[in-house]
């Protein structure tokens, strides 16, 4: 008998894992929750919720949500907050962005050269991203204060000293253009 109990605590899993994976494909918990609803209520926002994600899930608007994604970093840039910036671009024009033009054929030259433009951009912000990110207690070995810190004394640290971020804004710009193109020519 304790092998039966097992196959059942087995069988049991794996039916509940079944269900957690397809059931957020149908609507949210929250959304159905209503006692207000009727079921025809409730079935009509499973499927339209449904049918949202299966538009979400196509091939353009991927892309498009990649592009959106990539115009949020200009807020990552204002508040400094480096890592998150640079994690934000390698989902953007990293290899997903590769591996999406290559699942669905967007290979043309037009495409490549809109993709070197917007990498090439991105790479300028990167870069700036990568030297002004750095680890807790960086500032103290490189003699400038902590955040928030003034110097009070001549031999003290130092202020650090306000970035530029102009360009950044600007590499942004273009980039999000390119992105546009790239957008363009796979619809076509």
């Amino acid at each position: 008998m304790p092998h039966l109990a097992t196959r059942r605590a087995v069988l049991s899993a794996s039916s509940f894992a079944a269900l957690t994976v397809t059931l957020p494909a149908f609507a949210k918990p929250s959304e159905l929750a209503d006692p207000s609803l009727s079921n025809e209520e409730r079935y009509a926002k499973a499927k339209a919720r449904q049918e949202a994600e299966i538009i979400a899930a196509l091939p353009i608007n991927r892309l498009k949500a990649k592009k959106d994604a990539l115009k949020g970093a200009e807020s990552l840039i204002q508040n400094n907050q480096w890592t998150a910036l640079r994690d934000l671009i390698t989902e953007t024009t990293g290899p997903a962005l590769a591996k999406l033009q290559e699942e669905n054929d967007w290979t043309e030259k037009d495409i490549r050269l809109a993709t070197a433009k917007l990498r090439k951009e991105m790479f300028k912000v990167d870069t700036v991203a990568y030297k002004q990110q750095g680890f807790p207690g960086s500032e103290a070995f490189a003699g400038y204060c902590a955040e928030g810190v003034v110097p009070r004394e001549k031999g003290g640290c130092k202020v650090k000293p306000a970035m530029d971020k102009a360009p950044l804004f600007a590499s942004l710009s273009a980039a999000v253009v390119a992105f546009e193109e790239i957008i363009a020519l796979a619809e076509k």
